[in-house]
């Protein structure tokens, strides 16, 4: 008679086994956490104020700190703002100064082109007067009759002056014997008395010599 091994009597002795050191393994782990976690109320309270405290500590800090940056980025802000306001001036003064600059610019193009028509106008004038200077250089004299059988003209007298004033004639005083009068209008004889004279009328052009 052969005897069996019993398998599953085997395997069942093994599961219990397991599940024995299990339970124990839980139950140490239990044991642990419970240790660890046994705080008091007050210790816990006493952390929390800590944490709370330095929490608060720190935002205190960084609150001024952006209280101080809100300032100074505040009066940044001003400072930006009137360098704006400046700048926008400058901006307006260069503005008005390119348009000045443009309108004297387009004046003095304006101005160029007269000139240049001015230039034109006195160059075609010397061109004329220098032509008309020419031309009167090659007239010849009334008096001059060369090319036609005559020779060159030689020995010319040329006038100055074609023409001749009228001589007229002196009138001299018979009693002071100066120019420009005669005895009976003579100036020094009515001063000194020696003539009594009278007018009468006589024809234009009639030379009276009996004046009674």
């Amino acid at each position: 008679m052969f005897g069996t091994w019993d398998y599953s009597d085997e395997s069942s002795s093994d599961e219990e086994s397991d599940g024995e050191v299990a339970n124990i393994a839980f139950m140490a782990t239990e044991e642990e956490e419970e240790d660890e976690v046994n705080f008091s109320f007050y210790e816990l309270q006493n952390a929390y104020n800590i944490f709370f405290f330095c929490k608060y500590e720190n935002v205190c800090l960084k609150n001024k700190n952006l209280k101080k940056n809100v300032t100074s980025m505040s009066k940044e802000i001003e400072t930006l703002k009137n360098e704006n306001s400046n700048y926008i001036n400058e901006i307006e003064i260069l503005n008005v100064s390119l348009k000045l600059s443009n309108d004297f610019k387009e004046e003095n193009e304006n101005l160029k082109l007269e000139i240049d028509a001015l230039k034109k106008t006195f160059s075609k004038f010397s061109n004329s007067s220098d032509k008309l200077d020419n031309l009167l250089g090659l007239q010849r004299c009334v008096f001059d009759k060369t090319g036609l059988g005559y020779e060159e003209m030689k020995n010319v007298k040329h006038f100055n002056n074609f023409f001749v004033n009228k001589n007229e004639p002196k009138i001299t005083c018979n009693y002071c014997g100066r120019l420009g009068h005669i005895s009976t209008s003579c100036l020094l004889k009515k001063k000194l008395g020696l003539v009594k004279t009278r007018s009468i009328w006589v024809p234009k052009g009639t030379l009276e010599t009996n004046l009674q």
